[in-house]
């Protein structure tokens, strides 16, 4: 398999990721009318994880797509290989 390919497969299990939080936000959102004050407050918490997890997604998406994560896809089978953030200053 070639990096192209496998960035097109996580790419693709990623926008299939942002499919599956977008109708479970949908589901999430529908029964914020049956809740009471404490049940709401709660629900609301867990929506707002579902979306920061929905915006880290897409970002990775988009990291992926312009190839600032190609040395990972490189590295996806050297043990060895730690990430580190780049300095962009």
């Amino acid at each position: 398999m070639t990096q192209i390919d496998t960035k097109k497969d996580i790419i693709q299990f990623l926008n299939l990721c942002v499919e599956y939080t977008n109708s479970s936000l949908e589901r999430k959102s529908k029964r914020l009318i049956d809740l009471n004050e404490e049940e709401l407050k709660l629900a609301k918490i867990e929506i707002e994880k579902w979306e920061i997890y929905k915006q880290f997604t897409e970002y990775t998406i988009k990291e992926l797509s312009s190839g600032d994560l190609d040395e990972w896809i490189d590295n996806l089978h050297n043990p060895e290989y730690i990430p580190k953030p780049q300095n962009t200053h």
